[in-house]
């Protein structure tokens, strides 16, 4: 025992020394290669509790309303006591419940509040009649169940809100009753007040937000007493005899505003609790914020041609289209097809048909000994058609040409395919009509370049370029 007891006294002079010493504490600082002494207290060791930044939280802070008063107007009744509000066989009686409560929003799901009810109910039993006025103050919790279990998937408006509620009060009240199988009036049968009655109480709401200031909400309230003579049986005798136990029990079913108080845009019982970990951007896109002032569908804002003429059809860009590239927007083009100078409307001039069809088929040329147009030389002979459809009351002759090769009789013949294949196109394909196209063969006559006679004169792509189809104006 001697040495527990010389052991437990080392330890409390150890303790005392180790707080002497931090208190005393010393901290040697360097700067600049020379050492200044400093003595620092216990409450000012910067390395203690790490609370050297701390900031009070002050209101300037606040991001939410937090406070709110609600007032609620509703029916009232007694039941499972004595003599109650509604009894089978007679006629139902209804009172009423006036509330208002001072709600104080702890968090985004509790709030704590306080509620004071004044009201009549009114009671009855088989030759009995009563009525009691009270007065009650209660501490209530209300916990918002919805913002409580709200899912970080739930885009909805979130403007419905089920909340329950639960707390502890004082209640004060007066109760009467009359005998109906005699003619005398009521008397008053109990007085209870200070804090002569103590209740709990619990319920649900279900709140709608018509505004940022103001709820509306359906409420039911259960008040258990604890109390025999609430309903006006009183505490002994006859009356209080006809249902066993103290469990006089009020409901009130209410509706009612809720005001709620402040500066801010949301009330904290609103607010979405999941806001701060999955953040919205508080600057959203806003689309065609400069307009669209050329009326062409594109917003200014990424519209290559603000001054677009009003009518003219438009790229993804804005810019006014130009089908066949001329120069001339769509717009004012007469030929949208086909290319033309500005001061012929778009139009080709009549007087380049043939140069316009040649540039337009870059002189179509074939492979050695064949009459089959190449797949390539299909968009040639599609913009050719643009052009034939506006020349229409012009005629061409289609001459097909080949190159040194072979004799004549078989270059005549080779000639007059290659020109019917592109005919033959032309025709079936766009609807030319075969009369203003003629058909001429010219074999290896007036070869592109005479030189290559005979063919093995030139390189091949000479040979090639000889292997073709031009038109010619009649």
């Amino acid at each position: 025992m001697k040495q527990l007891k010389l052991f437990t006294l080392l330890g409390l002079f150890s303790c005392i020394t180790a707080v002497n010493a931090q208190e005393e504490e010393t901290i040697v600082v360097v700067t600049d290669d020379v050492e200044a002494v400093e003595e620092v207290s216990y409450d000012e060791n910067l390395y203690y509790g790490m609370n050297q930044n701390y900031v009070d939280f002050t209101t300037d802070q606040k991001k939410f309303n937090d406070w709110s008063l609600a007032v609620y107007g509703g029916l009232s009744l007694v039941q499972g006591s004595d003599l109650n509000t509604w009894v089978d066989g007679m006629d139902n009686l209804y009172s009423y419940d006036i509330q208002g409560v001072l709600t104080k929003q702890i968090s985004h799901a509790f709030g704590l509040g306080a509620q004071f009810n004044w009201g009549r109910t009114e009671q009855q039993a088989t030759n009995y009649r009563g009525y009691t006025d009270y007065w009650m103050w209660s501490l209530i919790g209300d916990i918002n169940f919805s913002n409580l279990l709200r899912r970080v998937d739930n885009k909805s408006r979130y403007a419905w809100a089920l909340h329950g509620y639960g707390g502890i009060g004082t209640l004060q009240y007066e109760a009467y009753r009359r005998d109906t199988r005699t003619n005398e009036g009521f008397r008053k049968i109990s007085d209870v007040g200070g804090f002569g009655s103590v209740y709990i109480n619990g319920g649900a709401g279900l709140r709608y937000k018509i505004n940022q200031d103001l709820d509306i909400e359906a409420k039911g309230m259960y008040y258990f007493t604890g109390d025999e003579e609430f309903d006006g049986s009183g505490p002994s005798g006859t009356v209080a005899d006809l249902e066993e136990g103290k469990d006089d029990g009020l409901f009130t079913f209410s509706l009612g505003l809720v005001w709620k108080i402040g500066k801010h845009h949301e009330h904290l019982a609103w607010a979405d609790p999941l806001a701060d970990i999955y953040p919205i951007p508080e600057q959203k896109l806003t689309v065609c914020a400069q307009g669209d002032n050329d009326d062409d569908g594109v917003c200014d804002d990424w519209d290559r041609e603000l001054d677009t003429p009003l009518g003219a059809r438009v790229d993804g860009a804005g810019r006014a289209l130009d089908t066949d590239l001329d120069g001339v927007i769509d717009l004012h083009d007469k030929c949208v097809t086909v290319p033309g100078p500005a001061d012929n409307d778009g139009c080709p001039l009549e007087s380049e048909a043939e140069q316009m069809l040649n540039l337009a088929i870059s002189n179509l040329e074939f492979s050695l000994d064949s009459d089959v147009i190449s797949p390539s030389y299909y968009p040639l002979l599609d913009q050719a058609a643009n052009y034939l459809k506006h020349f229409s009351n012009h005629n061409f002759d289609l001459v097909g040409h080949t190159d040194a090769r072979a004799s004549q009789a078989y270059n005549l013949d080779l000639s007059r395919r290659r020109a019917e294949a592109v005919k033959s196109y032309l025709v079936e394909k766009h609807g030319i009509p075969s009369s203003q196209l003629n058909v001429v063969a010219m074999g290896k006559d007036e070869l592109r370049f005479p030189e290559c006679v005979p063919a093995t004169k030139c390189p091949e792509w000479k040979n090639h370029a000889n292997r073709r189809v031009v038109f010619v104006q009649k």
